[in-house]
Order: structure tokens, then sequence, then C-alpha cells
């Protein structure tokens, strides 16, 4: 604080003036109010201690209710749904966790794929820290470091953005929440969108994978190999029966998200039969040893560790795309269709099924290295 005499810098504490000698008179300090939108409660610092505070307006006249004495800020914060809860007459809060349940009993909720309610599941644990919180309560600094706070780069953030969002609207639907709120989701900040994830990777990245695998074992790395010489998407991965992996057949049944993509004969190259080997033991959740929120916070780290482009792992499943592209028309479109799991419905009619040697074939002859 200040000498209020001579206005030098004395501690907090000082009875006098170690400069002039002047008494101090203490006075109270007050940290400045943090507001929230109306009607859900404020939290200030009074003293030593925090105090949640409730104002509501009503025929002109503002009531206010407060509670004092919390050693920490999120202490009061958590306290705001019992003061809403006495102000309005006992009716319950309504947390995170009940609203939820409603999205997802929703007929939105239930139209969206099974592979993209997996992502949103695994958004919405990330939410954990908030399941116990009146949504009307939820304030945007606290959300902004929740999604700050996200392993991983833009897509994880982007879907507990989404996830709130469809909360936040619910509980406005339920008129439980005021329409406000929504702008507070809109309002979160994501990190610049990455290049796109469709991108290939170049032969020097891939070189610069197989080194870090020969020299790490890292699993995540052999995880990025094996999508890049099968195609396979992330979600596969994840999904994947382990019962139907086959290394020494080399060939995986699996697969997920369009009728030509489910339970294909997915190929495994003879390049990564010994990573499929190495990686088969130790899973999971499906084909991966961790769940997703490791699995991007591993991905993230490879990336660093390796120095390739910051792209999603999806471009890994492009790059086969890619090279198998390359090889036209000693590879016909048919067999990238069913390697991949695209649809064609005229190629198939035309051609029938592909068998696997004809598939190998084809993944055995992609250039991926330089």
């Amino acid at each position: 604080m200040l000498c209020t005499k001579c206005k030098q810098e004395i501690p907090d504490i000082s009875a006098y003036c170690m400069f002039c000698g002047k008494k101090q008179v203490a006075t109270a300090r007050v940290t400045k109010k943090s507001h929230n939108p109306n009607g859900t409660g404020t939290v200030y610092k009074r003293g030593s201690t925090w105090t949640a505070q409730l104002r509501i307006k009503r025929g002109g006249v503002i009531t206010s209710r407060t509670k004092g004495g919390f050693a920490t800020k999120a202490e009061a914060i958590n306290y705001l749904p019992q003061l809403r809860l006495a102000e309005n007459g006992g009716t319950k809060a309504h947390t995170v966790a009940e609203i939820f349940q409603l999205v997802q009993q929703s007929k939105k909720w239930l139209e969206i794929t099974p592979d993209k309610r997996s992502h949103y599941m695994t958004a919405y644990r990330r939410m954990e820290p908030i399941y116990d919180r009146d949504v009307a309560s939820l304030r945007y600094s606290e959300l902004q470091n929740l999604v700050d706070g996200i392993d991983g780069a833009f897509y994880p953030k982007r879907d507990v953005k989404t996830i709130l969002q469809k909360v936040v609207d619910m509980a406005v639907r339920e008129e439980v929440c005021p329409s406000s709120k929504a702008d507070v989701i809109r309002c979160i900040e994501l990190p610049s969108k990455p290049l796109t994830s469709k991108d290939a990777r170049t032969p020097e990245e891939m070189q610069a994978m197989w080194d870090d695998w020969n020299t790490t074992h890292d699993l995540i790395t052999g995880y990025a190999l094996i999508m890049a010489y099968t195609g396979m998407r992330t979600g596969e991965l994840f999904a994947q029966d382990v019962a139907k992996v086959d290394p020494a057949g080399q060939v995986i049944v699996g697969g997920i998200k369009t009728e030509a993509g489910k339970d294909r004969e997915i190929p495994v190259a003879d390049a990564v039969v010994p990573v499929l080997k190495a990686v088969l033991p130790k899973a999971r959740y499906g084909l991966v040893a961790y769940d997703e929120n490791t699995y991007y916070a591993n991905w993230a780290q490879m990336i660093q560790r390796t120095g390739i482009r910051p792209l999603g792992s999806y471009c890994q499943r492009h790059t086969c795309y890619t090279r198998l592209q390359e090889i036209v028309p000693a590879v016909s479109a048919v067999v990238i269709n069913s390697i991949i799991g695209h649809s064609n419905s005229k190629l198939e009619k035309t051609y029938g099924h592909i068998s696997l040697a004809v598939k190998l074939d084809a993944v055995n002859s992609m250039k991926l290295l330089p």
C-alpha cells in the first residue's frame, strides 16, 4: 500500500510508514466485484474471504441475498446456485449433467451418427469439472479457461464448445437459463484451425515418423503409421474389434461411418505388420492403448518431437488415399474405394468384390517414403 502522507510504497500490514513515520489508518480492501449476467449472481472478495451475492429486481425493488466467509473464489461461485434456490422458493437448480441428459434424449442427438456421438461423448467427459454446476451460473471466463486447458489443437476444443452450446440451448428451451447465456458460449474463442487435415504427409514427413518409431517405439507414432498405410480413420482405430485384427494374415476387418466403410477387409501393408504386432497387445480402447484425451495429447507431443506439420490425425488416412491415387491406373478406383471404404455403386456393380490379395498389392505399391 501507499503511505497516506509521503505516498511511498510500504507493506500492507505497516502501522507506521518506514520513511516518514506517519501512522497509517487501516482500511478494508475490497476487490472489484466479478459480474455475471443479470439474475445469476456475483462473487467478490472482502478482506481475506470471498462472498457470494444474488441481486434480484422485482417490481422496481432490488433485493439481495449474500453468503460470505468462503476461503476461495471457486467455493463462492459454487454456492451461487444455492442462493438462487432459496430465492426461487426451493426451485431446483439445473446442472450441466442434468441438462446434458435431456440433450441425449433429443431427436437431434439421436440423428447424429454413432461416430460423431462418440466424439461428442469424449468432449463431454472433458467437461467433468462443471458437471455439477447450475447452467445458469456458468461464466465466460471459467468456460474459456476450461476450453483453453484441453489437450490437443483445434478439434477437441471445438467439440467441447459444441457440447456447451447444446447444453445451454437446451436449458434455454427448458426455460431454466437466460437466453443471454447462449451468447456467452458463442464468445468462447478457439485456436486457429490447423492446416486442413486432408493434406497428405510428404515422403519426408513419413520418414520422420518412421525414424521416430524406430527410436522411441511410441504407440502414437505406431497408430499414425498404421493409418497412413491402411487408410483407417481415427474413429475406426477406437472402434476396432481386436478379435478381427490378424497381423499374420495382413488384414483388419472393421470400419465405421458408411455402408461401404463398415466391416470391410482392410489390407495391412508389409511395412506396418511389425508395427501392428507391437501395438496390438496393448489395445484397450479398440486398437488404442489409451483414451482419446491421452491420444490427442500424445499426438501433439509426437508432432513437436518429429518436427512435422501440425495436421490432425485424419491426414494419415488422406495420405494413404493420395498415394494410392498416384499409382492409378495400375490400381483402379474401385480397388482404392474398397480399401478406403468409399462407396461408388456404379463401379461396385461392374467389378464386384475385390480380393484381399489385390488390395495388398495396392498398398504395398504405394510410395510413401523418399
